[in-house]
């Protein structure tokens, strides 16, 4: 991942879940007793979920391990869960002993929003809670008022915890910029910022964001909020597939109810999220000409943000509104080259990018030694055909390998499981 340049007939070493040589085969010692992998593939970084989520207890424990192995099966080899509950952690913890199969996990704590945050004192002392507990970063939904959000960011500066996600209608994305997000996510009020935020607008529910802007949006104004985000080094996981699915006439209810991954996701929550398509765009509120528009300045918006430096991070919203586990990151690829990326610039979102955001650009996103023996096993070349998930031969997440027959195995027994 230095270069969009495919080094041939190389080799990797891999001892216990690091990196520790890669060369010329012709040049390899391969240590005594070495389990060797061998065969005409490619062979990148593994890919990372930067909006994912893992379903809550009460959903079950099987459920929850299940959607891990989900997004492993897909060669996601970490996941930054965006919804967290204690059950997580707990997960987080199994996943890094190796005790079950999963990516490598990173949690939010349960959710800020308009009613869990009440008061500035209650909200500091939530974000107390929260770094004591172990959560890896801070959760924002909409609602928080601004003297609440300046409380939760003061304490989440002063201990240290990065606070992302949603930004709420008050406190609007130049405060948010201001305040020191880790990142946003969604694009959420970029659209606010470019139309200029009408005062008589009420803030519309939560999964619109902005849609009901396009017309006013000021697409002249997208390098200004790009300077302003990269200027306050906040990242972006902008989630485009999700409204793509949401809004986008092209996409057919019944067909999305067919794409792959969906054989994965019980059959009332396929009703549901095809429900909610099918209302929202009966609705009054809904018009085509506007839909294509909205996703049109979200890809401009995507492409200037990368243009700008101003960091992209791979996020699908998964498993959400016709996005499966593992599946929905290559429609999330896919559609960044939509918008102007080139494959290996895509690709980088979800690799190199995430070692940078997570300060671990020495281990993380690049096949190299001393880097995490996190990899992809691939029979297409990726840099050409970047929805390449029929093409998975294996997935290595932390040293463990899973060649395509045990991948398959366990789909298998989840397809199963699923009523």
């Amino acid at each position: 991942m230095e270069t969009d340049e495919v080094l041939r007939d190389y080799s990797i070493i891999v001892e216990n879940d690091e990196i520790v040589w890669v060369g010329p085969s012709s040049e390899v010692k391969i240590p005594e007793g070495a389990t060797v992998i061998e065969g005409d593939v490619y062979v990148m970084p593994g890919l990372a979920e930067m909006h994912a989520h893992i379903p809550p207890q009460n959903q079950g424990e099987q459920r929850m391990k299940d959607t891990l192995v989900l997004y492993l099966s897909q060669g996601i080899t970490t996941i930054r869960g965006m919804l967290g509950q204690p059950a997580h952690l707990e997960l987080r913890e199994q996943a890094a002993r190796g005790e079950i199969i999963s990516p490598r996990i990173f949690t939010s704590g349960p959710s800020f929003n308009a009613n869990s945050v009440q008061n500035a004192e209650q909200a500091r002392e939530m974000v107390r809670n929260q770094v004591e507990a172990g959560y890896d970063l801070l959760k924002f939904h909409p609602g928080i008022q601004p003297e609440y959000f300046d409380a939760i960011t003061d304490e989440a500066n002063t201990l240290g915890i990065e606070f992302s996600g949603h930004i709420s209608h008050r406190v609007g994305l130049v405060r948010s910029l201001e305040a020191g997000k880790g990142s946003i996510d969604h694009l959420d009020r970029y659209m606010e910022y470019l139309s200029g935020d009408p005062e008589d607008r009420e803030d519309p529910p939560i999964i619109y964001f902005g849609y009901d802007l396009a017309f006013d949006a000021d697409v002249e104004k997208i390098p200004e909020a790009v300077r302003i985000t990269r200027e306050a080094d906040v990242w972006n996981v902008h989630t485009n597939t999700l409204l793509e699915n949401i809004f986008n006439p092209d996409n057919d209810v019944e067909d999305m109810k067919n794409w792959p991954g969906m054989e994965f996701i019980p059959s009332s929550t396929l009703e549901g999220w095809g429900n909610f398509v099918t209302n929202l765009r009966s609705s009054e509120v809904y018009n085509e000409e506007q839909a294509r528009k909205f996703l049109q300045i979200r890809l401009d918006l995507t492409r200037a943000l990368h243009e700008e430096g101003a960091g992209l991070l791979l996020g699908a919203d998964a498993p959400q509104i016709f996005n499966p586990p593992g599946f929905s990151i290559f429609r999330e690829l896919e559609l960044l080259t939509r918008a102007g990326l080139s494959n290996f610039e895509a690709l980088k979102t979800g690799t190199v990018n995430v070692g940078i955001y997570l300060g671990e650009e020495n281990k993380t996103g690049k096949i190299a030694e001393g880097f995490r023996a996190d990899l992809i096993f691939l029979s297409s070349n990726p840099l050409d055909d970047i929805m390449f998930y029929n093409n998975i031969e294996g997935v290595m997440a932390q040293g463990r390998f899973l060649i395509r027959f045990d991948l398959d195995e366990l789909l298998e027994e989840i397809k199963e499981r699923v009523d």
